[in-house]
Protein backbone atom coordinates (compact mmCIF):
# COMPACT_ATOMS: atom_id res chain seq x y z
CA UNK A 1 0.00 0.00 0.00
CA UNK A 2 1.31 3.41 -0.93
CA UNK A 3 2.06 5.88 1.83
CA UNK A 4 -0.25 8.87 2.02
CA UNK A 5 0.92 12.44 1.46
CA UNK A 6 0.61 13.06 5.19
CA UNK A 7 2.76 10.04 5.96
CA UNK A 8 5.40 11.20 3.50
CA UNK A 9 5.45 14.71 4.97
CA UNK A 10 6.88 13.38 8.24
CA UNK A 11 10.18 12.78 6.44
CA UNK A 12 10.38 16.49 5.67
CA UNK A 13 11.02 17.02 9.38
CA UNK A 14 14.59 15.89 8.66
CA UNK A 15 15.07 19.17 6.76
CA UNK A 16 13.80 21.13 9.77
CA UNK A 17 16.08 19.20 12.10
CA UNK A 18 19.08 19.97 9.90
CA UNK A 19 18.05 23.54 9.07
CA UNK A 20 21.05 25.18 10.70
CA UNK A 21 23.44 22.86 8.87
CA UNK A 22 21.69 23.39 5.51
CA UNK A 23 21.62 27.18 5.84
CA UNK A 24 25.24 27.12 6.98
CA UNK A 25 26.14 25.16 3.84
CA UNK A 26 24.39 27.72 1.63
CA UNK A 27 26.14 30.62 3.38
CA UNK A 28 29.50 28.91 3.14
CA UNK A 29 29.10 28.57 -0.64
CA UNK A 30 27.95 32.21 -0.84
CA UNK A 31 31.15 33.24 0.93
CA UNK A 32 33.47 31.53 -1.58
CA UNK A 33 31.95 32.44 -4.97
CA UNK A 34 33.66 30.64 -7.86
CA UNK A 35 32.90 30.67 -11.56
CA UNK A 36 32.36 27.80 -13.99
CA UNK A 37 34.61 24.75 -13.53
CA UNK A 38 36.66 26.42 -10.82
CA UNK A 39 34.22 25.75 -7.98
CA UNK A 40 36.63 23.66 -5.92
CA UNK A 41 35.80 25.16 -2.51
CA UNK A 42 32.06 25.05 -3.14
CA UNK A 43 32.21 21.46 -4.36
CA UNK A 44 34.30 20.50 -1.32
CA UNK A 45 31.69 22.01 1.02
CA UNK A 46 28.90 19.99 -0.60
CA UNK A 47 30.96 16.80 -0.67
CA UNK A 48 31.79 17.21 3.02
CA UNK A 49 28.08 17.71 3.75
CA UNK A 50 27.02 14.54 1.94
CA UNK A 51 29.79 12.40 3.40
CA UNK A 52 28.83 13.52 6.89
CA UNK A 53 25.23 12.46 6.15
CA UNK A 54 26.18 8.95 5.00
CA UNK A 55 25.85 9.26 1.22
CA UNK A 56 28.15 7.38 -1.15
CA UNK A 57 30.07 10.17 -2.88
CA UNK A 58 31.93 9.97 -6.19
CA UNK A 59 34.03 12.95 -7.25
CA UNK A 60 35.40 14.12 -10.62
CA UNK A 61 32.68 12.26 -12.47
CA UNK A 62 31.67 12.41 -16.14
CA UNK A 63 34.89 14.10 -17.18
CA UNK A 64 34.36 17.28 -15.12
CA UNK A 65 36.74 18.01 -12.24
CA UNK A 66 34.15 19.75 -10.05
CA UNK A 67 31.22 17.41 -10.82
CA UNK A 68 30.21 14.77 -8.28
CA UNK A 69 27.38 12.46 -7.27
CA UNK A 70 26.05 11.62 -3.81
CA UNK A 71 23.90 8.51 -3.75
CA UNK A 72 21.82 6.62 -1.21
CA UNK A 73 19.57 3.58 -1.50
CA UNK A 74 19.36 0.73 -3.97
CA UNK A 75 17.27 -0.39 -6.89
CA UNK A 76 14.51 1.52 -8.59
CA UNK A 77 12.97 4.01 -8.85
CA UNK A 78 16.06 6.12 -9.39
CA UNK A 79 15.32 9.80 -8.77
CA UNK A 80 17.92 12.46 -9.47
CA UNK A 81 18.09 15.83 -7.73
CA UNK A 82 20.15 18.48 -9.53
CA UNK A 83 22.26 20.97 -7.59
CA UNK A 84 24.32 23.90 -8.87
CA UNK A 85 26.90 25.98 -7.03
CA UNK A 86 28.75 28.26 -9.45
CA UNK A 87 28.80 32.05 -9.23
CA UNK A 88 29.14 34.96 -11.68
CA UNK A 89 32.14 37.17 -12.36
CA UNK A 90 32.14 40.81 -11.33
CA UNK A 91 29.17 40.58 -8.97
CA UNK A 92 30.87 40.81 -5.59
CA UNK A 93 28.46 42.40 -3.12
CA UNK A 94 28.12 42.75 0.64
CA UNK A 95 25.27 40.76 2.15
CA UNK A 96 22.24 42.42 3.70
CA UNK A 97 22.88 45.98 2.55
CA UNK A 98 20.37 47.79 0.35
CA UNK A 99 22.89 49.51 -1.88
CA UNK A 100 25.48 48.40 -4.37
CA UNK A 101 28.68 47.84 -2.40
CA UNK A 102 31.24 45.26 -3.46
CA UNK A 103 32.69 43.01 -0.78
CA UNK A 104 35.83 42.61 -2.91
CA UNK A 105 35.89 44.95 -5.93
CA UNK A 106 35.99 43.02 -9.20
CA UNK A 107 35.46 39.65 -7.54
CA UNK A 108 32.68 37.11 -8.08
CA UNK A 109 29.25 36.89 -6.49
CA UNK A 110 26.23 34.58 -6.36
CA UNK A 111 24.00 36.70 -8.57
CA UNK A 112 21.87 33.72 -9.63
CA UNK A 113 21.48 32.20 -6.17
CA UNK A 114 23.27 28.94 -6.88
CA UNK A 115 24.48 28.82 -3.28
CA UNK A 116 20.81 28.42 -2.36
CA UNK A 117 20.10 26.09 -5.27
CA UNK A 118 22.82 23.61 -4.30
CA UNK A 119 22.00 23.60 -0.60
CA UNK A 120 18.23 23.42 -1.18
CA UNK A 121 18.61 20.45 -3.52
CA UNK A 122 20.88 18.83 -0.93
CA UNK A 123 18.13 19.30 1.65
CA UNK A 124 15.73 17.44 -0.64
CA UNK A 125 18.14 14.52 -0.98
CA UNK A 126 18.49 14.44 2.80
CA UNK A 127 14.74 14.01 3.36
CA UNK A 128 14.47 11.32 0.68
CA UNK A 129 17.35 9.46 2.36
CA UNK A 130 15.35 9.44 5.60
CA UNK A 131 12.41 7.95 3.70
CA UNK A 132 14.63 5.24 2.18
CA UNK A 133 16.14 4.42 5.56
CA UNK A 134 12.64 3.59 6.74
CA UNK A 135 12.54 0.51 4.51
CA UNK A 136 11.30 1.97 1.24
CA UNK A 137 12.80 0.88 -2.05
CA UNK A 138 14.58 3.19 -4.43
CA UNK A 139 17.66 5.35 -4.94
CA UNK A 140 18.18 9.07 -4.64
CA UNK A 141 21.14 10.61 -6.47
CA UNK A 142 22.26 14.19 -5.94
CA UNK A 143 24.13 15.48 -8.98
CA UNK A 144 26.66 18.17 -8.19
CA UNK A 145 26.46 20.12 -11.45
CA UNK A 146 29.17 22.75 -12.01
CA UNK A 147 29.46 25.42 -14.65
CA UNK A 148 25.83 26.25 -15.41
CA UNK A 149 26.74 29.89 -15.99
CA UNK A 150 28.39 29.95 -19.39
CA UNK A 151 29.83 26.46 -19.11
CA UNK A 152 26.99 23.97 -19.70
CA UNK A 153 28.34 21.56 -17.11
CA UNK A 154 25.31 19.26 -17.35
CA UNK A 155 25.76 19.04 -21.13
CA UNK A 156 29.30 17.73 -20.65
CA UNK A 157 28.00 15.33 -18.01
CA UNK A 158 25.17 14.14 -20.28
CA UNK A 159 27.60 13.55 -23.14
CA UNK A 160 29.56 11.23 -20.87
CA UNK A 161 26.54 9.21 -19.72
CA UNK A 162 24.96 11.07 -16.82
CA UNK A 163 21.19 11.10 -16.15
CA UNK A 164 20.26 8.40 -18.67
CA UNK A 165 19.48 5.76 -16.04
CA UNK A 166 17.14 8.00 -14.03
CA UNK A 167 13.39 7.54 -13.83
CA UNK A 168 13.06 11.27 -13.20
CA UNK A 169 15.17 14.34 -12.45
CA UNK A 170 13.95 17.24 -10.30
CA UNK A 171 15.43 20.63 -9.55
CA UNK A 172 14.58 24.21 -8.61
CA UNK A 173 15.88 27.75 -9.02
CA UNK A 174 15.83 30.87 -6.82
CA UNK A 175 13.35 33.49 -7.99
CA UNK A 176 10.88 36.12 -6.85
CA UNK A 177 7.93 33.74 -7.27
CA UNK A 178 6.83 30.30 -6.15
CA UNK A 179 5.70 28.45 -9.25
CA UNK A 180 6.24 25.44 -11.46
CA UNK A 181 8.52 26.14 -14.42
CA UNK A 182 6.60 25.25 -17.58
CA UNK A 183 8.17 27.12 -20.49
CA UNK A 184 11.10 26.01 -22.57
CA UNK A 185 14.53 27.63 -22.75
CA UNK A 186 16.77 28.51 -25.66
CA UNK A 187 19.26 25.97 -26.96
CA UNK A 188 22.67 27.48 -27.64
CA UNK A 189 26.11 26.97 -29.14
CA UNK A 190 29.13 28.93 -27.95
CA UNK A 191 31.98 29.34 -30.43
CA UNK A 192 35.34 31.10 -30.38
CA UNK A 193 36.10 32.77 -33.72
CA UNK A 194 39.69 33.74 -34.53
CA UNK A 195 41.23 35.62 -37.43
CA UNK A 196 44.92 35.65 -38.34
CA UNK A 197 46.34 38.39 -40.55
CA UNK A 198 49.67 40.07 -41.31
CA UNK A 199 51.03 42.94 -39.24
CA UNK A 200 52.50 46.01 -40.92
CA UNK A 201 53.07 49.71 -40.33
CA UNK A 202 49.59 51.19 -40.71
CA UNK A 203 50.95 54.38 -42.35
CA UNK A 204 54.28 53.41 -43.86
CA UNK A 205 53.28 50.23 -45.68
CA UNK A 206 49.59 49.45 -45.03
CA UNK A 207 49.35 47.58 -48.34
CA UNK A 208 51.54 44.85 -46.84
CA UNK A 209 49.20 44.26 -43.93
CA UNK A 210 46.08 42.13 -43.66
CA UNK A 211 43.93 43.15 -40.72
CA UNK A 212 42.46 40.42 -38.52
CA UNK A 213 40.51 43.11 -36.70
CA UNK A 214 38.92 44.24 -39.98
CA UNK A 215 37.84 40.64 -40.55
CA UNK A 216 36.30 40.41 -37.09
CA UNK A 217 34.48 43.72 -37.51
CA UNK A 218 33.11 42.61 -40.87
CA UNK A 219 31.96 39.36 -39.32
CA UNK A 220 30.13 41.27 -36.60
CA UNK A 221 28.49 43.51 -39.21
CA UNK A 222 27.47 40.48 -41.26
CA UNK A 223 25.89 38.86 -38.22
CA UNK A 224 23.99 42.03 -37.44
CA UNK A 225 22.55 41.96 -40.96
CA UNK A 226 21.69 38.29 -40.38
CA UNK A 227 19.27 39.31 -37.62
CA UNK A 228 16.71 40.35 -40.25
CA UNK A 229 16.72 36.83 -41.66
CA UNK A 230 16.45 34.58 -38.61
CA UNK A 231 13.44 33.58 -36.54
CA UNK A 232 12.22 36.12 -34.00
CA UNK A 233 13.07 33.95 -30.99
CA UNK A 234 16.71 33.42 -32.03
CA UNK A 235 19.55 35.39 -30.46
CA UNK A 236 23.16 36.04 -31.48
CA UNK A 237 25.51 37.73 -29.00
CA UNK A 238 29.24 38.27 -29.07
CA UNK A 239 32.10 39.51 -26.91
CA UNK A 240 35.39 40.64 -28.48
CA UNK A 241 38.16 39.12 -26.39
CA UNK A 242 41.24 40.11 -28.41
CA UNK A 243 41.50 43.16 -30.69
CA UNK A 244 45.10 42.46 -31.66
CA UNK A 245 46.66 45.10 -29.46
CA UNK A 246 46.19 48.78 -28.67
CA UNK A 247 48.55 50.44 -31.13
CA UNK A 248 46.52 52.06 -33.94
CA UNK A 249 49.65 52.48 -36.09
CA UNK A 250 50.00 48.69 -36.38
CA UNK A 251 47.83 46.53 -38.63
CA UNK A 252 46.41 43.99 -36.18
CA UNK A 253 47.43 40.46 -37.10
CA UNK A 254 45.00 38.67 -34.77
CA UNK A 255 41.52 39.17 -33.35
CA UNK A 256 39.08 36.96 -31.47
CA UNK A 257 35.46 36.97 -30.34
CA UNK A 258 33.24 34.55 -28.45
CA UNK A 259 29.81 34.10 -30.03
CA UNK A 260 26.73 32.72 -28.27
CA UNK A 261 24.09 31.55 -30.76
CA UNK A 262 20.61 30.69 -29.45
CA UNK A 263 17.28 29.40 -30.75
CA UNK A 264 14.22 27.63 -29.29
CA UNK A 265 15.36 24.18 -30.46
CA UNK A 266 18.82 22.67 -30.76
CA UNK A 267 18.38 21.96 -34.47
CA UNK A 268 17.47 25.58 -35.14
CA UNK A 269 20.47 26.85 -33.17
CA UNK A 270 22.74 24.47 -35.07
CA UNK A 271 21.49 25.72 -38.44
CA UNK A 272 21.99 29.31 -37.30
CA UNK A 273 25.52 28.48 -36.17
CA UNK A 274 26.29 27.11 -39.64
CA UNK A 275 25.17 30.42 -41.14
CA UNK A 276 27.43 32.34 -38.73
CA UNK A 277 30.31 30.09 -39.81
CA UNK A 278 29.71 31.15 -43.41
CA UNK A 279 29.73 34.82 -42.46
CA UNK A 280 33.09 34.30 -40.71
CA UNK A 281 34.43 32.58 -43.83
CA UNK A 282 33.25 35.48 -45.96
CA UNK A 283 34.90 38.03 -43.68
CA UNK A 284 38.19 36.16 -43.94
CA UNK A 285 37.87 36.03 -47.72
CA UNK A 286 37.18 39.77 -47.97
CA UNK A 287 40.23 40.67 -45.90
CA UNK A 288 42.60 37.95 -47.15
CA UNK A 289 43.02 36.72 -43.60
CA UNK A 290 42.72 33.21 -42.22
CA UNK A 291 39.73 32.43 -40.06
CA UNK A 292 39.06 29.50 -37.77
CA UNK A 293 36.54 28.60 -35.11
CA UNK A 294 36.65 26.52 -31.97
CA UNK A 295 33.65 24.85 -30.31
CA UNK A 296 33.41 25.83 -26.63
CA UNK A 297 30.12 24.35 -25.43
CA UNK A 298 26.43 23.97 -26.15
CA UNK A 299 23.23 23.31 -24.28
CA UNK A 300 19.86 21.96 -25.32
CA UNK A 301 16.44 23.53 -24.99
CA UNK A 302 14.48 22.59 -21.88
CA UNK A 303 11.55 20.22 -22.40
CA UNK A 304 9.61 20.11 -19.15
CA UNK A 305 7.61 16.99 -18.33
CA UNK A 306 3.94 17.79 -17.67
CA UNK A 307 3.39 14.76 -15.43
CA UNK A 308 6.26 15.75 -13.16
CA UNK A 309 5.10 19.39 -13.18
CA UNK A 310 1.78 18.38 -11.64
CA UNK A 311 3.48 16.26 -8.99
CA UNK A 312 5.72 19.20 -8.09
CA UNK A 313 2.77 21.59 -7.91
CA UNK A 314 0.88 19.32 -5.54
CA UNK A 315 4.01 19.00 -3.41
CA UNK A 316 4.43 22.77 -3.24
CA UNK A 317 0.83 23.17 -2.10
CA UNK A 318 1.20 20.42 0.49
CA UNK A 319 4.36 21.97 1.92
CA UNK A 320 2.90 25.47 1.97
CA UNK A 321 4.67 28.78 1.49
CA UNK A 322 6.85 30.21 4.27
CA UNK A 323 5.58 32.72 6.77
CA UNK A 324 7.44 36.02 6.85
CA UNK A 325 8.07 38.56 9.59
CA UNK A 326 7.25 42.22 9.31
CA UNK A 327 10.97 42.96 9.17
CA UNK A 328 11.36 40.61 6.19
CA UNK A 329 8.49 42.35 4.39
CA UNK A 330 10.03 45.76 5.13
CA UNK A 331 13.46 44.78 3.85
CA UNK A 332 11.99 43.23 0.70
CA UNK A 333 10.20 46.50 -0.09
CA UNK A 334 13.51 48.35 0.23
CA UNK A 335 15.17 46.03 -2.28
CA UNK A 336 12.25 46.34 -4.70
CA UNK A 337 12.53 50.13 -4.48
CA UNK A 338 16.08 49.94 -5.84
CA UNK A 339 14.84 48.51 -9.16
CA UNK A 340 11.44 50.14 -9.85
CA UNK A 341 11.69 49.94 -13.66
CA UNK A 342 13.09 46.42 -13.64
CA UNK A 343 10.37 45.42 -11.21
CA UNK A 344 7.63 46.65 -13.52
CA UNK A 345 9.23 45.01 -16.53
CA UNK A 346 9.64 41.73 -14.67
CA UNK A 347 5.99 41.76 -13.62
CA UNK A 348 4.80 42.51 -17.14
CA UNK A 349 6.83 39.54 -18.34
CA UNK A 350 5.11 37.32 -15.78
CA UNK A 351 1.71 38.15 -17.24
CA UNK A 352 2.71 36.88 -20.66
CA UNK A 353 0.36 36.42 -23.58
CA UNK A 354 0.31 32.64 -23.28
CA UNK A 355 -0.98 32.71 -19.69
CA UNK A 356 -4.60 31.92 -19.07
CA UNK A 357 -6.70 34.97 -18.07
CA UNK A 358 -7.35 33.60 -14.58
CA UNK A 359 -3.63 33.53 -13.82
CA UNK A 360 -3.03 36.98 -15.28
CA UNK A 361 -5.74 38.29 -12.94
CA UNK A 362 -4.32 36.25 -10.05
CA UNK A 363 -0.93 37.91 -10.43
CA UNK A 364 -2.27 41.41 -11.04
CA UNK A 365 -4.35 41.18 -7.87
CA UNK A 366 -1.11 40.47 -5.99
CA UNK A 367 1.11 42.92 -7.85
CA UNK A 368 1.82 45.16 -4.89
CA UNK A 369 2.79 42.45 -2.40
CA UNK A 370 6.05 43.25 -0.64
CA UNK A 371 6.94 39.55 -1.02
CA UNK A 372 5.25 37.11 -3.35
CA UNK A 373 4.03 34.92 -0.49
CA UNK A 374 1.81 32.69 -2.61
CA UNK A 375 2.06 29.85 -5.12
CA UNK A 376 1.11 30.70 -8.69
CA UNK A 377 -1.72 28.31 -9.70
CA UNK A 378 -0.59 25.60 -12.07
CA UNK A 379 -1.85 25.81 -15.64
CA UNK A 380 -1.09 23.11 -18.16
CA UNK A 381 0.01 24.91 -21.31
CA UNK A 382 0.16 23.44 -24.79
CA UNK A 383 1.78 26.39 -26.56
CA UNK A 384 5.23 26.37 -24.96
CA UNK A 385 7.10 29.66 -24.99
CA UNK A 386 10.89 29.76 -25.20
CA UNK A 387 12.30 31.91 -22.44
CA UNK A 388 14.93 34.56 -23.04
CA UNK A 389 17.70 32.54 -21.42
CA UNK A 390 19.31 29.14 -21.59
CA UNK A 391 19.94 26.43 -19.03
CA UNK A 392 21.82 23.16 -19.19
CA UNK A 393 18.91 21.55 -17.37
CA UNK A 394 17.71 21.27 -20.96
CA UNK A 395 20.33 18.60 -21.62
CA UNK A 396 19.05 16.61 -18.65
CA UNK A 397 15.51 16.87 -20.03
CA UNK A 398 16.69 15.09 -23.19
CA UNK A 399 18.08 12.22 -21.07
CA UNK A 400 15.12 11.52 -18.75
CA UNK A 401 11.80 13.02 -17.62
CA UNK A 402 12.72 16.34 -15.97
CA UNK A 403 10.92 19.22 -14.29
CA UNK A 404 11.74 22.12 -12.01
CA UNK A 405 10.19 24.78 -9.82
CA UNK A 406 10.94 28.34 -8.84
CA UNK A 407 10.95 29.36 -5.18
CA UNK A 408 10.79 32.92 -3.85
CA UNK A 409 14.13 33.84 -2.32
CA UNK A 410 14.32 37.44 -3.54
CA UNK A 411 12.17 40.55 -3.25
CA UNK A 412 9.71 41.28 -6.09
CA UNK A 413 11.41 42.90 -9.07
CA UNK A 414 14.88 41.61 -8.22
CA UNK A 415 16.68 41.01 -11.53
CA UNK A 416 18.67 37.84 -11.93
CA UNK A 417 22.44 38.36 -12.18
CA UNK A 418 22.26 41.55 -10.10
CA UNK A 419 23.86 42.96 -6.97
CA UNK A 420 20.41 42.86 -5.36
CA UNK A 421 20.26 39.08 -5.80
CA UNK A 422 23.73 38.69 -4.27
CA UNK A 423 22.87 40.97 -1.34
CA UNK A 424 19.82 38.87 -0.47
CA UNK A 425 21.65 35.54 -0.79
CA UNK A 426 22.21 35.04 2.95
CA UNK A 427 18.97 36.56 4.18
CA UNK A 428 16.36 34.80 6.29
CA UNK A 429 13.92 35.23 3.39
CA UNK A 430 16.32 33.42 1.05
CA UNK A 431 16.81 30.64 3.60
CA UNK A 432 13.05 30.19 3.95
CA UNK A 433 12.59 29.97 0.19
CA UNK A 434 15.43 27.46 -0.03
CA UNK A 435 13.90 25.26 2.69
CA UNK A 436 10.51 25.44 0.97
CA UNK A 437 12.10 24.36 -2.31
CA UNK A 438 13.98 21.49 -0.66
CA UNK A 439 10.82 20.18 1.00
CA UNK A 440 8.80 20.48 -2.22
CA UNK A 441 11.40 18.55 -4.23
CA UNK A 442 11.66 15.89 -1.53
CA UNK A 443 7.91 15.38 -1.27
CA UNK A 444 7.63 15.15 -5.06
CA UNK A 445 10.46 12.60 -5.22
CA UNK A 446 8.89 10.44 -2.52
CA UNK A 447 5.50 10.67 -4.19
CA UNK A 448 7.03 9.38 -7.42
CA UNK A 449 8.74 6.54 -5.57
CA UNK A 450 5.42 5.57 -4.00
CA UNK A 451 3.43 5.82 -7.24
CA UNK A 452 5.26 4.10 -10.05
CA UNK A 453 2.35 4.59 -12.40
CA UNK A 454 3.20 8.29 -12.33
CA UNK A 455 6.73 7.46 -13.41
CA UNK A 456 5.34 5.31 -16.22
CA UNK A 457 3.14 8.22 -17.36
CA UNK A 458 6.11 10.60 -17.17
CA UNK A 459 8.19 8.21 -19.27
CA UNK A 460 5.43 7.90 -21.88
CA UNK A 461 5.16 11.68 -22.12
CA UNK A 462 8.96 11.91 -22.36
CA UNK A 463 8.93 9.56 -25.35
CA UNK A 464 6.15 11.56 -27.03
CA UNK A 465 7.87 14.91 -26.41
CA UNK A 466 11.04 13.79 -28.17
CA UNK A 467 9.53 12.11 -31.21
CA UNK A 468 10.40 15.17 -33.33
CA UNK A 469 13.38 16.58 -31.43
CA UNK A 470 17.02 15.72 -32.00
CA UNK A 471 19.69 15.90 -29.32
CA UNK A 472 23.00 17.37 -30.46
CA UNK A 473 25.69 16.50 -27.89
CA UNK A 474 28.89 18.41 -27.33
CA UNK A 475 31.45 16.88 -29.71
CA UNK A 476 33.98 14.42 -28.36
CA UNK A 477 37.32 16.04 -27.68
CA UNK A 478 35.78 19.31 -26.46
CA UNK A 479 36.54 19.66 -22.76
CA UNK A 480 35.07 21.97 -20.08
CA UNK A 481 36.82 25.32 -19.88
CA UNK A 482 36.14 28.41 -17.86
CA UNK A 483 35.36 31.45 -20.01
CA UNK A 484 38.21 33.46 -18.49
CA UNK A 485 40.61 30.78 -19.76
CA UNK A 486 39.44 31.12 -23.36
CA UNK A 487 41.82 33.48 -25.10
Amino acid sequence: MSASEQELKKYLEEIDRKQEKICGLSDRIWECPETAFGEFQSEAALVEFFKSEGFAVNEKVYGVDTAFTAEFGSGSPRIGVLGEFDALSGLSQKAGVVEKEAAVPGACGHGCGHNLLGAGAAAAALAVKKYLEDGHEGTVIFYGCPGEEGGSGKAFMARDGAFRDLDAALTWHPSTLNEVYKDSSLANFQILYQFHGISAHAAGCPEMGRSALDALELMNIGCNFLREHMIDEARVHYAITDTGGYSPNVVQDQAKAIYLIRAPKAGQAYELMERVHKIAQGAALMTETRGEHEFIKSCANMVSNRVLEKVLYQAMKAVGVPRYTEEEYRLAAEYTATVPEAGAAAFNKLTADHMIPENVKFLKDRKNRRLYDFIVPYEEIHQVAAGGGSTDVGDVSFMCPTAQIYAATWAPGTPGHSWQAVAQGKSSTAHKGMMFAGKSLALAAMTLMENRELLAEARQMFEEDFEDQKYIPIPEGVNPRALDQIR
